[in-house]
């Protein structure tokens, strides 16, 4: 589990160390620091090159000459990874070297997931450990742990005798009520589809095919955990609450924190105060404790071109200790013109 994140002349970021929790939640305005946060993580995680991300000149701040980030496992205070740039530099393809100082499991989950796709590729070119950045290999990975036992009792969606592949249909149900889920590959032709009771996938929305990358990788990683399989999961998530209905969404935020409890650490970024709400309610009934949560508000001052950080802090009772001007605020902020 990562404990720590340090940002020093990253981007938007001048120097802000950040403390992780088994659930860490992100906000903000657009272009605030959210997903620079991130992809910083990707980067310590020693994945390839990240498109599109530039070079030295691109992601060192103009308010700095070089940048650092780095990362910290566990209490001993030393970071388990650390890179630096300098302007002059260009990003290097890193090896996927630092895994086993990092984490057991890693993966990202875009906010460009798929929508709803009539089949979806089976790549069948060895072990397949998480859904894919886009949710192109949820099938895939579903289909690899389909007999996998033991899901932990607080992500059962209903009984606790049923499967994976049950669990995934209740937990759409949840935020789809009247939802089943079922899939079926055609080895042969390399594909698989998904089947929502005797619809296509895409005549029922775009809701449920993003949120289906979501629950799978979580009830998956899950499940290993409590197997003893894996120790140190980490997902990175963004806007798991696309697409969907507020309560959904608040639905997402509680499934997120049972998730977060089980022993999956999650990191993720929302606009949504549903999913938030949700959390907070998680907290408040018991199911993830308050000191494993963290929350992160992202105000970029484009005077200064930097961003700033608040903190708030969540109680046992799902209350905040301070709340920022801007975070999650904008409800009252229209009823308060309307009233």
């Amino acid at each position: 589990m990562i404990t720590d994140l340090f940002l020093q002349g990253f981007k938007c970021f001048v120097e802000e160390s950040f403390q992780l929790g088994r659930l860490t939640l992100l906000s903000g305005l657009n272009s605030s620091g959210k997903s620079s946060f991130l992809q910083a993580i990707r980067l310590l995680h020693g994945q390839k090159k990240l498109e599109g991300f530039g070079t030295g000149k691109d992601i060192v701040s103009d308010l700095a000459k070089s940048c650092r980030i780095g990362c910290n496992k566990g209490a001993d205070g030393r970071f388990a990874v650390e890179m630096r740039w300098e302007r002059q530099d260009a990003l290097p393809i890193f090896a996927a070297a630092s895994d086993a100082a990092f984490c057991d499991a890693f993966a990202s989950l875009s906010a460009a997931r798929l929508g709803p796709e009539l089949e979806l590729p089976l790549r069948q070119a060895g072990e397949v450990t998480s859904v894919g950045e886009r949710g192109e290999d949820v099938l895939e990975f579903i289909e690899a742990h389909s007999e996998l036992s033991g899901v932990p009792a607080a992500l059962c969606a209903a009984d606790e005798s049923m499967g994976l592949v049950r669990n995934i249909s209740a937990w759409l149900e949840l935020v789809s009520p009247g939802i089943s889920f079922d899939y079926q590959t055609i080895p042969d032709m390399d594909r698989a589809r998904a089947m929502y009771g005797r619809r296509r996938p895409t005549n029922v929305g775009f809701g449920l095919a993003y949120t289906l990358p979501v629950i799978a990788n979580v009830l998956v990683w899950a499940t290993l955990v409590s197997n003893g399989q894996k120790m140190s999961p980490l997902l990175l998530l963004e806007n798991p609450e696309a697409h969907l209905h507020p309560r959904g969404q608040t639905q997402m935020g509680k499934f997120l924190a049972a998730a977060a409890a089980a022993g999956v650490q999650i990191v993720l970024e929302t606009h949504s105060d549903h999913l938030l709400n949700g959390i907070r309610l998680a907290v408040r009934e018991g199911m993830l404790d308050c000191g494993d949560s963290r929350f992160y508000f992202f105000r970029y001052d484009a005077e200064e071109g930097r961003t700033f950080v608040d903190e708030p802090v969540l109680d046992e009772k799902g209350y905040f200790d301070e709340w920022p001007d801007g975070f999650f605020d904008e409800t009252e902020r229209v009823l308060a013109q309307l009233f």
